[in-house]
């Protein structure tokens, strides 16, 4: 009983129930915008909530202190579900980070992840601990709360994360914590096919958030990023098009302009 058309970009019916997490800002706020709108039923999971989150009024609720390093934080997202009996139709595993330690400049980060004197291989234990336990971690957690047959579960990887694409080096630790992501979801893929649930990864664009202190980069690199609207409905538009016959897949949203698969 799939409630999405064969990849088209509207629900077939009334809501669907998708829980994401790291949903305070950026493309996890702008998610919990979009799919609020047109009536899905969002669980926002967080560390902390914010005024701007607060402000959107998910109809599942914000569910803090969802910390997706920690199997208590994965857990507490569980017992929220499990106590409402939700069963799941999306999950979107969009919480990550560039591993760098707290107060470090935009240009301080990117000296430390480009191999040379100044790299901080302790960003890559904190890049991993992110952006591929976390996603295992919230996955299995959740992983009985999930619809089976027809659940589908999205995980925001990144083109840096491709080696065909790696042409310009850099972010050596993020690069290489999205390639071992991107392993992670073709897995789960192959896993969780017998139940019928879907795993896609997608990439969301390069867009205007503060991820990594964005805002602070040179403007000759802000230059490159887009607005995160259109960057987050190319992400749903991914989601909606996400079947058990495209399982596994690595998609670039495109910024809502067709979908295109991405390089592995």
């Amino acid at each position: 009983d799939g409630f999405f058309d064969d990849g088209a970009t509207t629900l077939t019916r009334t809501m669907a129930h998708v829980v994401i997490t790291g949903c305070n800002s950026g493309i996890g706020l702008e998610l919990c915008r979009q799919l609020t709108a047109r009536g899905d039923v969002v669980y926002a999971a967080c560390r902390n909530s914010s005024p701007e989150l607060e402000a959107v009024g998910v109809k599942g609720g914000v569910v803090t202190g969802v910390d997706v390093c920690t199997d208590a934080g994965c857990e507490t997202l569980r017992a929220y579900l499990a106590d409402r009996t939700v069963r799941v139709d999306v999950l979107v595993n969009n919480a990550g980070g560039l591993g760098a330690a707290p107060g470090h400049t935009w240009d301080e980060q990117v000296a430390q992840q480009t191999f040379g004197a100044n790299l901080d291989v302790g960003a890559m234990s904190r890049a991993f601990e992110v952006n591929v336990v976390g996603v295992v971690r919230v996955s299995k957690a959740l992983e009985s709360s999930v619809k089976a047959p027809g659940g589908k579960i999205a995980i925001i990887s990144s083109l840096m994360g491709s080696c065909g694409d790696n042409g310009s080096g850099g972010f050596l630790q993020y690069r290489v914590s999205k390639a071992a992501v991107n392993m992670a979801g073709v897995t789960m893929a192959c896993d969780l096919k017998e139940k019928g649930i879907a795993v896609g990864l997608i990439h969301p664009g390069m867009l205007q958030t503060n991820f990594g202190n964005l805002r602070e980069a040179p403007k000759s690199k802000q230059k490159y990023f887009r607005p995160v609207e259109p960057g987050c409905a190319g992400v749903v538009q991914a989601i909606d098009a996400l079947t058990m016959e495209t399982t596994g897949s690595f998609i670039h949203g495109n910024y809502g302009n067709g979908l295109k698969p991405c390089p592995w």
